[in-house]
């Protein structure tokens, strides 16, 4: 399951990430980081203990159910988001067609931005 840390100031200057594999010693993936703000993809069983220990440690945080929204009815399936996603969320299916996996979203947004119809979103 991918969560949002957010790290208020001063904590961004913090290892606390680092400590909090260190302690829970579960294998947390770095999918995007922004100054003050991580997202990672944590094993599902591990969510809790791994989403608790940053909570102790002042970090705020987020399960992100759900990454990206689709307008399908608003999408023309031309495939500009297939060209600027750099995990290959997007794929064309045999009918020619959109379909996506967003378990591979690192929320980037860049297929937001190249979307010519606005039918992409990032969901909070």
């Amino acid at each position: 399951m991918k969560l949002l840390l957010i790290y208020p100031l001063p904590l961004d200057e913090m290892p606390y990430t680092a400590e909090v594999i260190l302690e829970t010693g579960v294998k947390i993936n770095i999918d995007r980081a922004t100054r003050g703000e991580l997202i990672v993809d944590v094993p599902n069983d591990a969510v809790d203990q791994v989403a608790d220990l940053f909570r102790t440690k002042g970090v705020e945080v987020r399960k992100l159910m759900k990454l990206i929204a689709w307008d399908e009815e608003r999408c023309i399936h031309c495939g500009a988001c297939i060209s600027v996603c750099p995990t290959k969320v997007f794929r064309f299916n045999p009918s020619w067609n959109l379909n996506l996996e967003e378990e591979k979203c690192v929320r980037c947004e860049l297929c937001i931005k190249a979307c010519p119809l606005g039918a992409l979103a990032c969901v909070d």
